[in-house]
């Protein structure tokens, strides 16, 4: 299977080039482009893309946004039919931004390969091979986290504003804009919490909102494996509380912030996603990126006879999920198999 045999590859990197920096940079930056055409250049390939190509052809014919909120996804439809590109090149520029927004995150990190390793079997082929739009605004909000460790405010709402504007769900990180600046304290907390009650009305009250109400609960459109997938995540919040949370706070203070704030908010995931499996997971999604960079950072924290093991499991979880998937999914049969290339 194709997509075990990458996976399989991207471990190899890893483990060849253990103990050299120059040589695991190298590496990074090779797998990071080959994981780009891989992806952006898919045909026919992703549970989403009859769906997405729909809205190319009904925006090859309206000339207006076919909603009120989403219009950066309805502009690059739109650029796209004004330079006369077919739909699969949808696929690459969201690939592009998709994987933009991961280097940024992953270059801030110790090992940035191994972000990359860990991103494949679960973020990548759910969310870069499927669904777009989020994937889009996955890759700003990636930007949008680098503002956040800066304490930069301005740019932090700014890359939010763009990543709402391909996936309304990416509205919900606007909630953290008060803790940008300052230390991090429950009062603090509590306070951003009341100053987000206005955006969370506003969020609530909107139409995109009780569209998603209409489409996710109550209704039988499920996710497959969100909940074990949302699992996994607060786990990881779990680990970072429980066994991180000292040595991170001393030794990795620029983005304790964020990581800790998000940390909480990965334990909400799991009960989102028992009670709406789609919303689990489009939250769970966006939060995927700290949990790389946590488990990306566990050989760097862990000390003891325990280290290795604790910071191999990872790996070899994503990797026995991504296995059982390949084999027993009928989804994945009918929206992944076989592989093709548009080139």
């Amino acid at each position: 299977m194709i997509y075990f045999l990458v996976y399989a590859g991207l471990l190899l990197c890893g483990f060849i080039s253990r103990g050299s920096a120059s040589q695991r940079n190298a590496l990074y930056y090779v797998c990071l482009v080959g994981l780009f055409f891989f992806v952006g250049f898919r045909y026919r390939v992703g549970c989403d893309w009859q769906g997405y190509l729909n809205i190319f052809e009904l925006v090859r014919h309206s000339e207006a946004p076919l909603n009120n909120t989403e219009i950066g996804f309805w502009a690059v439809n739109r650029l796209l039919h004004d330079f006369g590109l077919e739909y699969p090149y949808i696929n690459v520029i969201a690939s592009g931004a998709f994987f933009l927004g991961l280097n940024s995150l992953a270059r801030r990190q110790p090992d940035p390969l191994a972000v990359l390793i860990l991103a494949f079997p679960i973020l990548i082929l759910n969310l870069a091979m499927s669904g777009i739009r989020q994937a889009i605004a996955f890759g700003f909000l990636c930007y949008a986290f680098g503002a956040f460790v800066e304490r930069h405010l301005v740019r932090y709402i700014l890359f939010v504003a763009i990543a709402y504007t391909f996936h309304t769900s990416a509205a919900l990180f606007f909630m953290l804009a008060p803790l940008v600046r300052g230390e991090y304290t429950r009062r603090r907390v509590a306070l951003a919490g009341l100053i987000a009650l206005p955006g969370l009305y506003y969020i609530l009250s909107s139409e995109s909102f009780e569209i998603y109400v209409k489409r996710y609960l109550g209704t039988a459109i499920e996710a497959a494996g969100a909940p074990f997938r949302a699992g996994l995540i607060a786990l990881t919040g779990v680990l970072f509380l429980w066994l991180l949370d000292r040595k991170w706070s001393k030794w990795y203070v620029r983005d304790y912030k964020l990581v800790k704030v998000s940390s909480y908010l990965m334990l909400a995931v799991f009960p989102v996603a028992l009670l709406t499996s789609v919303g689990g997971d489009r939250f769970g999604y966006y939060l995927a990126s700290i949990q790389l960079v946590v488990l990306a950072r566990l050989p760097f924290l862990l000390n003891g006879s325990y280290r290795n093991l604790v910071a191999i499991a990872p790996y070899v979880v994503f990797g026995a999920t991504l296995l059982t998937w390949t084999w027993l999914s009928w989804l994945f049969e009918k929206c992944y198999v076989p592989y093709q290339a548009w080139w």
